[in-house]
């Protein structure tokens, strides 16, 4: 039987612009959701950010990548990012947009942007395999944010 849940426990206020950007700029890393024909796809990623886009980089282990080929087929993407301290303290903001690959010289350029808050994993457990680098861009033309503060909303 499931545990009754007190809404006010757990209840949450609208973020502002300025508390969703300053909360994606240093998170850094979420969850992309894809889409193809109506199956979906879920990539944990981390991104670079700044107001209006985030960029990030897929590994691809292999040529055939699942992860690109959602990419291709996907519209309009959804980047999931969330902070949870405790069950009155946490930030939780979607993201939502087009997604389109980076250009080599485009990926030059935002290098640094991802410097600023991403993520990379320590892949050195891989072993020999054959690793590429993939930039995207998201455009991101929708974002909501909730949250829930100690001592406020």
């Amino acid at each position: 039987m499931a545990e009754e849940v007190d809404p006010d426990r757990v209840r949450g206020g609208q973020m502002t612009d300025a508390e969703i950007d300053a909360f994606l700029q240093e998170q850094g890393t979420g969850v992309l959701s894809l889409a193809d024909d109506g199956q979906a796809y879920a990539v944990p990623i981390s991104f670079g950010y700044e107001r209006g886009r985030a960029v990030f980089s897929y590994w691809q282990f292999r040529p055939d990548s699942r992860k690109v080929a959602y990419s291709e087929a996907t519209e309009r993407a959804c980047l999931a990012v969330y902070d949870i301290e405790a069950q009155q303290d946490w930030r939780s903001v979607l993201a939502f947009g087009p997604i389109r690959e980076l250009t080599t010289k485009e990926w030059g350029d935002v290098g640094e942007l991802i410097d600023e808050n991403a993520w990379s994993p320590d892949l050195t457990g891989v072993g020999r395999r054959q690793l590429s680098v993939v930039g995207y861009e998201m455009e991101i033309e929708e974002v909501t944010g909730l949250q829930r503060r100690p001592g406020g909303r």
